[in-house]
């Protein structure tokens, strides 16, 4: 894929999932559960940097629910490592849109 390209694919994903992201950065994404944390991985591992993203996401989810300790790096980092990179549908996330 050509750098302009690229740049463009990773400007659309954010565009399209703009509003999870948003919620997941700011530790208020509604029922976030494992299979809601492999969605937004997903959607992280399309853009530049997206594993210390979802390391920085984690923390945040966990320190805003009083339970920083909550978070592990090393279990994240093993289900990265397990990613498909497939984009998941927004139907999944029909409740932060409405």
């Amino acid at each position: 894929m050509k750098e302009q390209e690229r740049i463009n694919s990773e400007q659309e994903v954010e565009i399209r999932y703009e509003r999870i992201l948003t919620l997941f950065f700011s530790g208020r994404m509604p029922r976030f559960n494992h299979a809601r944390h492999i969605a937004v991985a997903n959607i992280l591992s399309h853009l530049p940097h997206g594993r210390e993203l979802m390391h920085l996401g984690l923390q945040v989810t966990a320190t805003r629910a009083g339970a920083p300790e909550k978070y592990s790096p090393e279990i994240t980092d093993r289900y990265w490592s397990q990613l498909n990179g497939e984009l998941p549908d927004l139907a999944e996330f029909a409740d932060v849109f409405v």
